[in-house]
């Protein structure tokens, strides 16, 4: 353990404030809480890496622990590292396995998407999966999208302008939603942007989140190589989903221990690099009016990436728009976390802030950077869920970025 690392766990002053913004604490006594799994039960792991509590299983990874950390100590990391500990230990569950591998879902379901789709929707199927294999039959799975975002996907016909992306899509834009990648090459050509795609492993988070960090570590490492490639050719990176984007400039680091600097200098969410553009007066910001009012949700990973809501500074330039913050803290699916049968309650009740949220504003819209947390916040209100960038793109021009 690295000397940074135990000052960094000595930091720890025992306030508790992790725990009282903790939103499984919160809701449940399952989780004996981020302070008990992280810092307390650490300096026994320093002697005995098997000093794990049965509980760290329910913790989110949120990382809204590190958000309200007074001393800047990296609970989750903590709580991330133990729950590896005890999947090392006691092993992963053959649900926990399939679910950690959106990627292989991803393209297994390529072979017949609507078959999948329909499949997924079949009651007796949803009721046998969860007695065989503990998925919950209740939470809304996502739909696949017929073509993957990569085979969608052509260059526009821009010019030299010397200006160029790699565009990292992520597995829920490439498999599930890809007319958010798609919204983004549009808004980036508005500003005469080329975007540049690629066939990466998934980011690992599915993994990281379900313990299993030998393999997260191996992808990580092969995810570091190739985007180090086109960093060193002179791309700036874009990310979409801020899991994927926090999971490459935090958790490589902090869980893996491997050189993230090159990313933290050259990767950026989609509305921090057109946020830079406007602070370099490079953004073309003429925008068709658009009369729409909608409700925003801050998905956790962006808040915890500390960069605030780069998309609001963007959806205000575009006219007759209005953004009202649901301001209802995390929605609860966390991932694959939800989609499990113990874990389903909880995540529906700490995700009914959103849904108060959402009917007390009256808005029948909601956009929000997470992919999970669209399907959350679907879910639980059957309001239609957006990304910020498809409502960008239906002001750039013609489009029907918003329909569904």
């Amino acid at each position: 353990m690295s000397s940074d690392h135990r000052l960094a766990l000595d930091n720890c002053i025992k306030c508790s404030i992790c725990v009282s913004h903790c939103p499984v604490a919160r809701v449940t006594d399952k989780f004996a809480g981020p302070k008990q799994n992280g810092p307390d039960l650490e300096r026994f792991r320093l002697e005995e890496p098997a000093a794990v509590h049965p509980s760290i299983g329910y913790c989110t990874n949120c990382k809204g622990c590190d958000v309200v950390c007074p001393s800047g100590v990296a609970v989750s990391a903590m709580n991330c590292r133990a729950r590896g500990e005890y999947v090392s230990l006691h092993g992963a569950n053959l649900r926990d396995k399939i679910l950690a591998r959106v990627d292989r879902m991803g393209r297994a379901a390529r072979l017949a998407p609507s078959l999948v789709n329909r499949l997924a929707g079949l009651r007796p199927l949803r009721l046998l999966a969860e007695k065989m294999l503990g998925i919950s039959a209740a939470m809304t799975m996502p739909r696949y999208a017929k073509k993957t975002f990569l085979e969608l996907y052509k260059p526009k016909n821009i010019g030299d302008t010397g200006r160029k992306v790699l565009y990292y899509p992520g597995c829920y834009v490439n498999y599930n939603a890809p007319e958010v990648g798609l919204a983004l090459a549009e808004v980036l050509a508005h500003n005469n942007i080329q975007v540049e795609v690629a066939q990466f492993d998934c980011c690992g988070l599915p993994l990281i989140a379900n313990g299993l960090l030998d393999t997260a570590r191996g992808q990580a490492k092969k995810n570091l190589e190739k985007l180090q490639r086109y960093i060193n050719r002179g791309y700036e990176i874009i990310t979409t989903c801020p899991s994927c984007n926090l999971t490459f400039r935090r958790e490589y680091q902090e869980l893996f221990e491997l050189n993230t600097d090159p990313l933290n200098e050259k990767m950026l969410d989609a509305f921090e690099y057109l946020g830079m553009l406007l602070q370099q007066g490079k953004l073309v910001a003429r925008f068709e009016e658009l009369p729409l009012q909608v409700g925003y949700h801050q998905p956790c990973h962006l808040k915890a990436a500390g960069c605030g809501v780069p998309s609001r500074e963007i959806l205000q330039l575009i006219p007759g728009l209005r953004v009202a913050d649901l301001d209802a803290g995390c929605c609860g699916l966390a991932g694959t976390y939800g989609f499990k049968k113990e874990k389903y309650a909880i995540s529906q009740s700490i995700g009914r802030n959103v849904f108060n949220a959402v009917k007390e504003l009256g808005v029948r819209q909601v956009i929000s950077e997470c992919g999970m947390c669209q399907l959350q916040i679907h879910h639980l209100t059957g309001v239609a869920v957006y990304h910020p960038l498809q409502v960008l793109a239906q002001a750039c021009g013609p489009g029907k970025w918003l329909a569904k």
